[in-house]
Protein backbone atom coordinates (compact mmCIF):
# COMPACT_ATOMS: atom_id res chain seq x y z
CA UNK A 1 0.00 0.00 0.00
CA UNK A 2 2.89 2.31 0.82
CA UNK A 3 4.28 1.78 -2.70
CA UNK A 4 0.91 2.67 -4.26
CA UNK A 5 0.59 5.90 -2.25
CA UNK A 6 4.16 6.87 -3.04
CA UNK A 7 3.60 6.23 -6.77
CA UNK A 8 0.43 8.35 -6.74
CA UNK A 9 2.15 11.20 -4.90
CA UNK A 10 5.18 11.17 -7.20
CA UNK A 11 2.98 11.00 -10.29
CA UNK A 12 0.67 13.73 -8.95
CA UNK A 13 3.56 16.08 -8.21
CA UNK A 14 5.13 15.51 -11.63
CA UNK A 15 1.75 16.02 -13.33
CA UNK A 16 1.14 19.21 -11.34
CA UNK A 17 4.45 20.70 -12.51
CA UNK A 18 3.73 19.47 -16.05
CA UNK A 19 0.25 21.05 -15.92
CA UNK A 20 1.64 24.45 -15.01
CA UNK A 21 4.37 24.22 -17.67
CA UNK A 22 1.89 23.13 -20.36
CA UNK A 23 -0.54 25.88 -19.32
CA UNK A 24 2.04 28.61 -19.79
CA UNK A 25 3.40 26.99 -22.94
CA UNK A 26 -0.10 26.90 -24.43
CA UNK A 27 -0.61 30.58 -23.63
CA UNK A 28 2.61 31.38 -25.49
CA UNK A 29 2.22 28.93 -28.40
CA UNK A 30 -1.53 29.25 -28.97
CA UNK A 31 -2.59 32.78 -27.94
CA UNK A 32 -5.81 32.66 -29.97
CA UNK A 33 -6.93 29.49 -28.20
CA UNK A 34 -5.88 30.97 -24.85
CA UNK A 35 -8.15 33.94 -25.58
CA UNK A 36 -11.12 31.59 -25.39
CA UNK A 37 -10.56 31.20 -21.65
CA UNK A 38 -11.84 34.74 -21.09
CA UNK A 39 -15.18 33.69 -22.54
CA UNK A 40 -18.24 33.61 -20.30
CA UNK A 41 -18.30 29.83 -20.80
CA UNK A 42 -15.52 29.55 -18.22
CA UNK A 43 -15.73 30.42 -14.56
CA UNK A 44 -13.72 33.38 -13.28
CA UNK A 45 -10.83 32.64 -10.93
CA UNK A 46 -11.98 32.34 -7.38
CA UNK A 47 -12.83 29.88 -4.67
CA UNK A 48 -12.53 26.82 -6.90
CA UNK A 49 -8.97 27.41 -8.14
CA UNK A 50 -7.74 24.60 -5.89
CA UNK A 51 -9.54 22.14 -8.19
CA UNK A 52 -6.98 22.86 -10.93
CA UNK A 53 -4.17 21.93 -8.55
CA UNK A 54 -5.97 18.84 -7.23
CA UNK A 55 -6.68 17.46 -10.71
CA UNK A 56 -3.23 15.85 -11.27
CA UNK A 57 -3.58 13.91 -8.02
CA UNK A 58 -7.13 12.75 -8.82
CA UNK A 59 -5.94 11.69 -12.28
CA UNK A 60 -2.98 9.88 -10.74
CA UNK A 61 -5.28 7.92 -8.43
CA UNK A 62 -7.45 6.82 -11.35
CA UNK A 63 -4.56 5.96 -13.61
CA UNK A 64 -2.76 4.11 -10.80
CA UNK A 65 -5.84 1.96 -10.23
CA UNK A 66 -6.00 1.31 -13.98
CA UNK A 67 -2.27 0.50 -14.07
CA UNK A 68 -2.48 -1.98 -11.17
CA UNK A 69 -5.46 -3.73 -12.71
CA UNK A 70 -4.22 -4.00 -16.31
CA UNK A 71 -0.42 -3.63 -16.28
CA UNK A 72 0.09 -7.23 -17.34
CA UNK A 73 -1.61 -6.47 -20.65
CA UNK A 74 0.97 -3.84 -21.59
CA UNK A 75 4.06 -5.39 -23.15
CA UNK A 76 7.33 -3.90 -24.32
CA UNK A 77 9.69 -1.24 -23.10
CA UNK A 78 8.90 1.44 -20.56
CA UNK A 79 8.10 3.94 -23.31
CA UNK A 80 5.84 1.55 -25.24
CA UNK A 81 3.90 0.67 -22.10
CA UNK A 82 3.43 4.35 -21.25
CA UNK A 83 2.25 5.08 -24.81
CA UNK A 84 -0.26 2.22 -24.59
CA UNK A 85 -1.62 3.53 -21.28
CA UNK A 86 -1.96 7.02 -22.75
CA UNK A 87 -3.74 5.74 -25.88
CA UNK A 88 -6.15 3.54 -23.93
CA UNK A 89 -6.96 6.39 -21.53
CA UNK A 90 -7.48 8.77 -24.44
CA UNK A 91 -9.77 6.40 -26.34
CA UNK A 92 -11.79 5.24 -23.34
CA UNK A 93 -12.03 8.44 -21.32
CA UNK A 94 -10.84 11.58 -23.10
CA UNK A 95 -12.42 11.28 -26.52
CA UNK A 96 -15.95 10.53 -25.20
CA UNK A 97 -15.90 13.34 -22.63
CA UNK A 98 -14.36 15.81 -25.07
CA UNK A 99 -16.94 14.84 -27.69
CA UNK A 100 -19.67 15.63 -25.16
CA UNK A 101 -17.95 18.87 -24.14
CA UNK A 102 -17.55 20.02 -27.74
CA UNK A 103 -21.20 19.24 -28.50
CA UNK A 104 -22.59 20.95 -25.37
CA UNK A 105 -20.31 23.92 -24.67
CA UNK A 106 -19.25 26.75 -26.95
CA UNK A 107 -15.56 25.87 -27.29
CA UNK A 108 -13.55 25.66 -30.49
CA UNK A 109 -12.22 22.48 -32.05
CA UNK A 110 -8.60 23.67 -31.58
CA UNK A 111 -9.26 24.03 -27.84
CA UNK A 112 -10.74 20.54 -27.62
CA UNK A 113 -7.81 19.12 -29.57
CA UNK A 114 -5.41 20.92 -27.23
CA UNK A 115 -7.20 19.34 -24.25
CA UNK A 116 -6.90 15.94 -25.94
CA UNK A 117 -3.16 16.42 -26.46
CA UNK A 118 -2.78 17.67 -22.89
CA UNK A 119 -4.58 14.60 -21.49
CA UNK A 120 -2.56 12.28 -23.71
CA UNK A 121 0.68 13.81 -22.41
CA UNK A 122 -0.50 13.56 -18.80
CA UNK A 123 -1.43 9.89 -19.17
CA UNK A 124 1.89 9.16 -20.91
CA UNK A 125 3.88 10.74 -18.08
CA UNK A 126 1.83 8.94 -15.41
CA UNK A 127 2.32 5.70 -17.35
CA UNK A 128 6.08 6.30 -17.35
CA UNK A 129 6.10 6.84 -13.60
CA UNK A 130 4.00 3.76 -12.88
CA UNK A 131 5.92 1.54 -15.30
CA UNK A 132 9.20 2.66 -13.73
CA UNK A 133 8.14 2.40 -10.08
CA UNK A 134 5.95 -0.67 -10.33
CA UNK A 135 6.58 -2.72 -13.47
Amino acid sequence: MKKVILSVLISGCILLVLSVVLFYASLYLFPSVAQEYVSTVFRNAGDLDWLYFAHPFILSIGLKWFWERYKTLFKGSLIIRAIEVALVYSIVALIPVLWLTFSAIDVSLPMVLMWLLYGLIQAFVAGLVFAKLNP
